[in-house]
């Protein structure tokens, strides 16, 4: 991990998990959800790919490498359940986001594929488990997570930006993010 903003966004990171309440209980949901999530996982993975596969802007990004990028898939599926949500956690949706960046796929695709992800799990879970209330417990710390890793993903974009704007401006990083704070005059 590089960059000036990594570090801000680290702290933002530990900040978010503490303002969505994201403690114990949810770490504990996960990793009780994991037999049942593995379960699902290739069906989820082949669903999330096929729906990336029918749209132009990202069916390009993936043809050829689908099985390759199951393969990632698969591994960034289970790492949902396996309960370390520390600075190693963060460092590896950081390049996530970044490989995302990479590639060239905006990041709108990336927040409409979480969809994608949210949906399938709680049918995932409502199919496993009978009480009702044990599925909302548990999509509801599953969703938290997902919103953690779009936060981290969607950093890993602004540091991007914000790192191609100082190269191409020569403008230091700091005067940047100050005019990009200052407020908008009302027309």
């Amino acid at each position: 991990m590089s960059g000036e903003g990594t570090q801000d966004s680290a702290q933002i990171f530990a900040t978010m998990k503490e303002f969505i309440d994201f403690g114990e209980q949810d770490v504990k949901n996960l990793v009780e959800m994991a037999p049942l999530m593995q379960k699902h996982q290739q069906r989820i993975t082949d669903y999330f790919y096929e729906v990336l596969g029918k749209y132009p802007p990202t069916a390009k990004l993936i043809e050829g490498r689908i099985d390759q990028l199951k393969g990632t898939h698969a591994v960034w599926f289970g790492e949902l359940f396996a309960g370390d949500y520390s600075d190693a956690y963060f460092e590896g949706r950081w390049r996530i986001g970044m490989a995302h960046v990479r590639i060239g796929l905006d990041p709108y695709w990336v927040e409409a594929v979480m969809s994608v992800i949210r949906t399938m799990s709680l049918e995932a879970l409502a199919q496993e488990l009978d009480d009702a209330a044990a599925v909302a417990q548990k999509h509801a710390s599953l969703l938290k997570l997902l919103d953690i890793d779009l936060l981290i993903i969607n950093l890993s974009y602004q540091e991007d930006r914000l790192a191609r704007l100082t190269d191409f401006t020569g403008m230091k990083r700091k005067l940047i993010e100050n005019i990009i704070r200052i407020p908008k005059k009302k027309d």
